[in-house]
């Protein structure tokens, strides 16, 4: 019983009165969306334009992602970016043209 005289009761009723409150105001009866107050030829006409924003957003995030990809490749230095160089006046042999120096020890191979 020293349990019960010890609750503060004016606390809990005040608690319970403004939780039933606050549910009260929750359940009233809300307006319909700005969306749901349009006719619908014109409720079709502006869903149509969401979605051709949302395609058109798409579209900008994919042509960025593909510049991007190919300004890359182009820094990277991809060959079919660049001509190939030519050759220069010494380029017509492969190096070197003397054969190296046997190591001491090893046998002449020719």
């Amino acid at each position: 019983m020293a349990i019960l005289k010890s609750i503060p009761w004016k606390s809990i009723w005040l608690a319970s009165f403004v939780m039933m409150l606050v549910v009260e105001v929750a359940w009233a009866e809300t307006p319909p969306l700005p969306i749901k107050r349009l006719d619908n030829p014109t409720r079709v006409k502006v869903l149509a334009a969401v979605a051709g924003l949302i395609i058109l957003g798409f579209a900008v995030v994919l042509l960025t992602w593909l510049g991007a990809r190919v300004t890359q490749r182009y820094r990277n230095g991809a060959s079919y970016f660049r001509p190939t160089p030519r050759p220069g006046e010494h380029d017509w042999a492969a190096k070197p043209l003397m054969p190296p120096e046997p190591k001491p020890g090893e046998p002449n191979v020719e």
